[in-house]
């Protein structure tokens, strides 16, 4: 990543922020995002595109800092604690330090201790314990990621 806008390479220039163990990219929001809505964080022309989290793609799962009208730029944090995140009630159950897993459309927590695999949709773990909710407390490690299937 780049910070503050550094606008030295023609062909990719990005927004950066970070503090108090939070990190922060400016993202386009292809239709729009709300917040405590987990997105997908991707490269897409010289910066970064918000979406809905779909399969077979790698990014960032990120959370919106706010609201964000579509065609607009927003601030997403990709890295650090972020409380109330939207997850799938029916998958989301574990204990702190549990595994936080990208599906290929929502986020849940898992039974299994967290692995940092990217390659199974390891994007962070619980902060709080979950018992089948619809809201989670959980680290985003800022792994740039692919989706899994539930399950």
């Amino acid at each position: 990543m780049f910070y503050d806008n550094i606008n030295t390479d023609g062909s990719f220039n990005t927004s950066f922020r970070s503090g108090n163990g939070k990190a922060f990219v400016q993202a386009y929001a292809t239709s729009g995002m709300v917040a405590n809505t987990p997105y997908a964080v991707k490269f897409a022309g010289s910066g970064y595109a918000a979406t809905v989290l779909a399969a077979s793609i790698y990014a960032f799962v990120g959370v919106p800092e706010r609201v964000t009208a579509s065609g607009c730029v927003g601030w997403v944090q990709i890295r650090g604690h972020v409380e109330g995140v939207q997850a799938s009630a029916a998958e989301s159950t574990g204990s702190v330090g549990h595994i936080i897993q990208w599906h290929a459309g929502t986020i849940c927590a898992s039974s299994s201790t967290y692995l940092g695999d990217p390659t199974l949709g390891d994007v962070g773990m619980l902060t709080k314990e979950a018992d089948a909710s619809t809201t989670l407390n959980i680290y985003l490690t800022g792994m740039w990621a692919t989706p899994v299937a539930a399950g």
